[in-house]
Parts: structure tokens; sequence; C-alpha cells
């Protein structure tokens, strides 16, 4: 990047007249003092905390070309059946779906990973299982659309299956409190073979159903063409 303007300069004619060479003066000085400004700025990194608010969505408007984006959570709720409307709100053996859909403008954090996901390159342009959960956990994980150390990935599950491709996303591990092993239980108080465990969820995969928003509201772009599902287990 240039150190320094491009300065304007007057015309040979007009070297003596002392009121054009201070508007020149003054030119370059505000031109360099904009272009050290835009030198700070970091203006095409998005990223960490550099531009929010109204200037994160000038730059991923001019230099990125895309807008805030909106998520779409959208619910159904069927009346009809026993328990699910009140008495005479519907006519005998009727049914009823109602579907509601929910819009709302993402934040600045969750702006920065749907740009992360879409224009990091540091993944490589070839395809593979691995590729794809590293945009997942990177997703998951880095705050403000940083980059983050993803090589253990287990808690995200990819599928393919010919109706498309599942995404499982595990938000915590099983752990055994208890079981059928000889001598550990008393006679008579376990069935065969039973255990007990309990879930304990993990608080780093927070953003797991904002990540499936996005990705039900079209915001996130894949490489193929198929259909992807997310799923939320935990």
């Amino acid at each position: 990047m240039l150190d320094d303007i491009i300065r304007s300069y007057l015309y040979t004619q007009y070297n003596d007249d002392e009121n054009i060479q201070a508007f020149v003066d003054t030119y370059n000085t505000l031109a360099k003092e904009i272009f050290d400004w835009m030198k700070q700025a970091n203006l095409p990194v998005f990223i960490n905390g550099f531009n929010a608010g109204e200037q994160l969505k000038w730059i991923a408007s001019g230099i990125y070309g895309v807008k805030p984006p909106v998520l779409i959570s959208s619910k159904r709720q069927v009346f009809g059946p026993y328990n699910t409307a009140m008495f005479n709100q519907l006519p005998y053996n009727g049914k009823k779906v109602k579907n509601d859909s929910d819009q709302v403008v993402v934040s600045d954090d969750l702006f920065k990973r749907i740009m992360t996901w879409n224009y990091y390159k540091g993944d490589g342009f070839n395809f593979t299982i691995p590729w794809l959960k590293r945009r997942i956990i990177r997703f998951l994980t880095g705050i403000d659309g940083v980059d983050v150390a993803n090589d253990q990935r287990w808690s995200v599950s990819v599928l393919f299956s010919d109706a498309g491709a599942s995404i499982s996303i595990i938000k915590g591990y099983r752990k055994l409190t208890n079981s059928a092993l000889y001598n550990t239980f008393g006679f008579n108080t376990r069935t065969y073979q039973q255990d007990t465990n309990v879930l304990i969820k993990s608080t780093e995969y927070e953003y797991s159903s904002l990540f499936k928003q996005a990705f039900d509201s079209g915001l996130l772009h894949m490489p193929f063409y198929q259909p992807v599902s997310v799923t939320i287990i935990g």
C-alpha cells in the first residue's frame, strides 16, 4: 500500500496567487488525513473488533456487495386434535394449520460469522468432510468471525445420502452415572443391562440454533446444490 497520496499542485501561471495556493495546500492536507484514516481503518477487514454498526454495513455493501441479513424463523401450529383448541373454536372433526414467522436483523457478531463463512478462503477450494466441519466449528466458536483452531470436530456429524446432506451438531456428551455391572447395585433393583446417564451440555455451541436458522434462511453458501438439513442434538 502507498505511504502517501499523489499531491495536487498548481499550474505555473497560478503560482503567484496566494489564495489559490492556500486552497491547494488545504486540499492536500485533507486528502492526506482521509488517506491516513483509510489505512488505519482496515476497511476490508471485517472480523474481530474492526468495523461495527453502520460502518460494518457500509463496507459489507460497498466492498463485498452484501446487505445485513435477516433471519427468518417459522413455527407451525396445528389445531384439531384433542386439547389443542378451545370449545366451539373449530367445527366438529375440523382442522386448522397456522404458520407464524418472525424476521430479525442479525447482530454484528452473527453478521461477521456469516461473512466469514461465505468469504474465508483459508480452507482451500477442495471440498471434503473435514473442510465442511472446520467451517461449521469456525461459525459456532469464532467470535466476530475470527478463525479458530478446530482440529477436534467430533461434535459435528455430516452424512450424505440420496436425499441430500444432513448436518448434526451435538451440544453435549453423555456421562454414565450408573450401570448394571456385576456387584454395583442391589439385588432386583435394576433390569438386565440397564444404564443411567446424564447429558452434560456444552457452552461452546450457543450459536447452534442461529447456525440452523442461517442455513434454513439461505444465508450460508454451499459448494453444491444438494438440499442440506441441520439438526441440533442436546
